[in-house]
């Protein structure tokens, strides 16, 4: 049963390690603040916002802002504006919204608003290697294969499965996934998933007598499939 969240958590150790290192541009360093898209926009966001916190976590790095929001259900976003601070919440319908939403929700900005105000170099900080932050990738693939298998609730209206990569490096991630997603689902007590079939070994070896292996096998093929079909129908 652990043998596929080793796997995952392997994976990405290994992706870690061996790419290129990226920089990304601090919160502290988005001088200008962030850009928004039309949707974020609706929901009260502005061109120039920088949020501050999500959930009271203080925000680091600008390329997880998105994620962060997407990622955490009801979220409280605090946000500086004109140095004044404001609230905003986001809820399960919003995020399906920014989900169906066109082009990149938040970016950061790199340029002044005020025509003629002459534009500072943003500073990117270079990322490092760190145990610590692929444990934190960790948690955040477990928990985003647990909302890919029981989806919030208002995420059945975002039409269909989208999952794009980009080059070699996305598609060994998305492989990280995947397998992180086989062993939650190995962890459910029915026939034909690890912990299920473990049970009745229990069960078998207590009795001293086999369950007939045919039986065994076609009735944990149609719970697989079942369970396979129930998790796809709440995307279609």
């Amino acid at each position: 049963m652990c043998i596929d969240f080793l796997v995952a958590f392997f994976i990405l150790f290994l992706v870690s390690l061996f790419s290129p290192k990226a920089g990304y541009i601090s919160n502290e360093n988005a001088i200008y603040g962030l850009e928004f898209n039309k949707t974020m926009q609706q929901l009260g966001f502005e061109n120039g916002d920088k949020i501050i916190s999500i959930n009271n976590k203080p925000v680091k790095n600008t390329d997880k802002i998105g994620v962060d929001i997407l990622m955490n259900s009801g979220s409280e976003i605090k946000v500086m504006r004109q140095n004044s601070y404001k609230v905003l919440k986001i809820n399960d319908n919003d995020i399906a919204k920014i989900l169906n939403s066109e082009g990149t929700p938040i970016k950061v900005r790199l340029k002044p608003d005020v025509n003629g105000e002459k534009s500072q170099q943003i500073k990117q900080t270079q990322e490092k290697f760190s145990f610590a932050s692929v444990l934190e990738r960790y948690k955040s693939n477990v928990k985003a294969a647990y909302k890919f298998i029981i989806p919030e609730k208002d995420y059945k209206k975002v039409n269909g499965i989208n999952i794009k990569t980009n080059g070699f490096k996305g598609k060994i991630v998305l492989l990280s996934f995947c397998c992180t997603i086989i062993g939650l689902l190995n962890l459910i007590p029915f026939p034909g998933f690890s912990l299920g079939n473990f049970i009745i070994a229990l069960v078998e070896l207590k009795r001293n007598k086999k369950f007939n292996p045919q039986k065994k096998n076609i009735v944990g093929l149609c719970t697989v499939c079942f369970v396979v079909i129930l998790i796809l129908s709440q995307y279609f």
